[in-house]
């Protein structure tokens, strides 16, 4: 083998041994990947059981309050609406002073 051989197949390992090291890197990589899309996909089904609970719950509030809802407590709720204004008036009023 003469010299130039010798320089193709040096030249031939080293490219060997980098595309060696790039594809170990890769295959790192892409196991890291495939955890993180594992765990985003728990994440995903919890949030989605949790927004399910979360709509049920509201539907029932819905109802609830429909259901709840009568003349005396819209009364109630703006004899207090009318309060909390008659007290920023006043503090209005206080801070014009």
């Amino acid at each position: 083998m003469n010299e130039g051989h010798r320089l193709i197949v040096k030249e031939f390992k080293g490219k060997i041994a980098e595309l060696m090291a790039r594809f170990n890197g890769l295959e790192a990589e892409k196991k890291q990947l495939k955890n993180e899309l594992a765990e985003l996909q728990k994440q995903i089904e919890v949030l989605e059981h949790e927004k399910a609970t979360l709509e049920n719950k509201y539907e029932n509030l819905k109802i609830a309050k429909l259901v709840s809802a009568d003349y005396n407590d819209n009364q109630a709720a703006k004899q207090k609406i009318n309060k909390l204004l008659r007290e920023i008036d006043n503090c209005i009023a206080l801070l014009n002073k």
